[in-house]
């Protein structure tokens, strides 16, 4: 099962023009699924199923990983599976079913009036650079 991650990587890269980022996140996404599964004595990729997917994203949350970071792992699972039975090396994708947690969106800070009032006095009006800056102050107010 590990030996079929570098394979993915390479596709990642030249196939679907991934970024780095990306594809250093999903490999270590998968590095650590696998060590999990090993831990469960899952060693061929024909024996996952999604109750252990499943599982595995429970214990990505009780470990204390952020919503992102299990949604990443989620979409690095996904995008693995569905490489491995495009080349048909499972017949089924067990991550098929599997649903990323709901990353909560937190709404922007408002700055009282009083912060927007001190905001716009700030800008020193006596150089060119202070003009500018008060005048685009006004103008995003």
């Amino acid at each position: 099962m590990e030996e079929r991650i570098p394979d993915f990587i390479e596709y990642l890269s030249k196939v679907k023009n991934a970024s780095e980022s990306t594809i250093q996140s999903y490999r270590r996404d998968l590095k650590r699924l696998v060590a999990f599964l090993y831990g469960k004595g899952v060693e061929e990729l024909t024996e996952v199923t999604p109750t252990i997917l499943n599982s595995y994203i429970l214990f990505l949350e009780r470990e204390g990983f952020s919503t992102a970071t299990v949604s990443r792992n989620v979409a690095s699972i996904k995008a693995f599976f569905h490489y491995v039975v495009e080349y048909h090396m499972v017949n089924e994708d067990p991550a098929r079913s599997i649903k990323a947690p709901h990353i909560d969106r937190k709404l922007p800070e408002i700055m009282t009036v009083s912060e927007v009032e001190q905001l716009l006095i700030s800008p020193n009006l006596t150089t060119d650079k202070g003009i500018r800056d008060k005048a685009m102050l006004e103008l995003l107010y």
